[in-house]
C-alpha cells in the first residue's frame, strides 16, 4: 500500500495541503473565530440541574436582565441540564437575582461560577506558557537524544498540530477553555510520540559516515515504511473511542474529545508527511551550506 508513496519527493504536494488548511484556521482566528470560554475571558457561568420544564435557548435567555441576554450562551447540557454562560456580573446581588429567575423559568437547582476578566487572563498567560514550556522541552530532548536537526523537524510538526487544532477550533466555533489547552498538551504528546518512532527508524537505518542526498531520502523512505502502518493502525484504534465521546458526550468531554480528534489525525499526518520531509530539506540545506564554506 505504502510501497510506492514518496514520503519525502512529494513534500511540496504535502506541505500545500497543510498550508491551505493552516491559512483556513489562521483567517477564522483573524476574524474572531476563537471562542474564549469563561476561563478565559472572566465573566459568569449559571449551571441548572434537574431543570423541571425543556425550554429553547431563548426562552432561557428571555429569563435574563435584557442587557446580558444578547451576550449570553446557553447549552444543553443532557435532558435536564443547562449552562448559561454570561459576561461578568459584578454584584452578588445582580447574581442572585438572575439565579432566581432562572430557577423560576427553568425549575431545578442553579448554581454560579464566576472569574473575573484579570483572572482569565492570567489562566491565559499560564496555558500560553505551558505549551511553550512543553515544546522547549522537547526540543530540548530530542537534540540531546538525536540531534538539532531532528528537534528542528520535531519542531515543525508540534506547530503544525497545535495550529491546526486552534485553527479547526476557530472554524467551527467551540469554546476554547482550559480543557482545551489539556487536550492540546496531549496532542503534543501523542505527536510526538508518533514522530520519535519514525525518527528512531530513521537514526538505526542512517548511514554513519558521509552524507548524499539521494540515499539520505532513499533511507528515509524504507524507514517510514517500516513503522508507518503500526502509526496508522494505532491512531485509528485510538480515534474509535474519542468518536464515540465526541459524539455521546456532554459538552465540555466533545470539546476535549473534538481536540483531540483533529490533533491526533493533525499529528499523524505530521509525524509522516511534514517531519521527515523537514528533517530531509534541512539536512539538504545544511550540506550545501557546508560544501559552500569549503569551496570558498
Amino acid at each position: 500500500m505504502f510501497d510506492n508513496v514518496d514520503f519525502v519527493g512529494g513534500w511540496k504536494l504535502y506541505f500545500s495541503l497543510s498550508a491551505i488548511l493552516l491559512l483556513a484556521g489562521i483567517i477564522a482566528i483573524a476574524l474572531g473565530g476563537l471562542n474564549f470560554g469563561i476561563d478565559f475571558q472572566g465573566g459568569a457561568q449559571f449551571t441548572v440541574a434537574n431543570a423541571e420544564r425543556q425550554l429553547s435557548d431563548e426562552q432561557v435567555r428571555a429569563a435574563l436582565p435584557e442587557e446580558l441576554a444578547g451576550e449570553s450562551v446557553v447549552t444543553t447540557l443532557g435532558e435536564n441540564g443547562y449552562e448559561v454562560r454570561t459576561p461578568v456580573v459584578s454584584s452578588q446581588e445582580e447574581q442572585s437575582q438572575i439565579r432566581d429567575s432562572l430557577s423560576q423559568a427553568i425549575g431545578g437547582e442553579v448554581s454560579v461560577t464566576t472569574v473575573s476578566p484579570a483572572f482569565g487572563e492570567q489562566l491565559r498567560n499560564q496555558a500560553l506558557q505551558a505549551v511553550v514550556a512543553a515544546l522547549i522541552i522537547i526540543v530540548a530532548f530530542i537534540s540531546f537524544r538525536f540531534e538539532f536537526a531532528f528537534a528542528l523537524a520535531a519542531m515543525a510538526a508540534l506547530v503544525h498540530d497545535i495550529l491546526m487544532t486552534i485553527g479547526f477550533y476557530a472554524i467551527v466555533g467551540r469554546e476554547v477553555s482550559l480543557v482545551t489547552v489539556v487536550a492540546v498538551l496531549t496532542v503534543l504528546g501523542y505527536s510526538i510520540y508518533d514522530t520519535i518512532i519514525i525518527f528512531d527508524r530513521i537514526r538505526e537505518n542512517a548511514p554513519t559516515v558521509g552524507y548524499n542526498r539521494r540515499r539520505f531520502d532513499e533511507m528515509i523512505n524504507r524507514s517510514i515504511r517500516q513503522v508507518v502502518r503500526r502509526s496508522i493502525y494505532t491512531s485509528i484504534f485510538t480515534l474509535i473511542p474519542i468518536t464515540a465521546l465526541l459524539i455521546f458526550g456532554e459538552a465540555t468531554l466533545s470539546d476535549f474529545a473534538f481536540a483531540l480528534l483533529v490533533g491526533i489525525v493533525a499529528g499523524t499526518y505530521s509525524s509522516i508527511f511534514i517531519a521527515s520531509p523537514v528533517l530531509s530539506l534541512y539536512k539538504a540545506w545544511r550540506a550545501g551550506k557546508l560544501q559552500a564554506a569549503r569551496s570558498t
